[in-house]
């Protein structure tokens, strides 16, 4: 191998180092450890808030510490169906603060919130497109309570 072969080699080995170590910083390098959370959420309807809450425990997975919208979203007690899925976009997740938006094919979503070792607190706003629907803001709120007890607990 010459040597400007070699410096070559080792110029697209330090690229793929770094590009590697900037999509492992894009993903959800979160403070949060996978178990189960209880969940409070908190709403306001077109700026109205609501004096109601709601409550439940989520296992949250390991693998859904990939995807923020498995994690943050205001679904007490399912899954969002795939068909409801929405694409995460522009992801920070730095110093114990996380925020992104959500492209959904109903609504946008804007995400912003803390995190710590033993939970988060987050708001999403939701905006309709289009003209249909109204605006809402949750306040997902939650806490690791242990670790999940069985495969079914989602």
């Amino acid at each position: 191998m010459t040597r400007k072969s070699a410096f070559k080699m080792t110029i697209v080995i330090a690229l793929a180092a770094l590009f590697g170590a900037l999509a492992a910083a894009a993903t959800m390098d979160l403070k949060l450890k996978p178990g189960k959370y209880a969940l409070t959420v908190t709403y306001e309807v077109q700026d109205q808030r609501q004096n109601q809450s709601r409550s439940a425990t989520r296992c949250i997975r390991a693998a859904d510490l990939d995807n923020p919208e498995k994690i943050f979203d205001d679904q007490v007690a399912a899954t969002p169906k795939e068909k409801d899925a929405c694409s995460v976009k522009d992801l920070k997740n730095a110093d114990g603060k996380i925020s992104y938006d959500a492209q959904c094919a109903n609504r946008t979503v804007h995400v912003e919130g803390t995190l710590t070792g033993g939970g988060f607190s987050v708001v999403r706003t939701v905006i309709p497109k289009g003209n249909q629907g109204i605006s809402l803001k949750f306040t997902v709120s939650g806490k690791r309570t242990g670790d999940c007890l069985s495969l079914a607990e989602r």
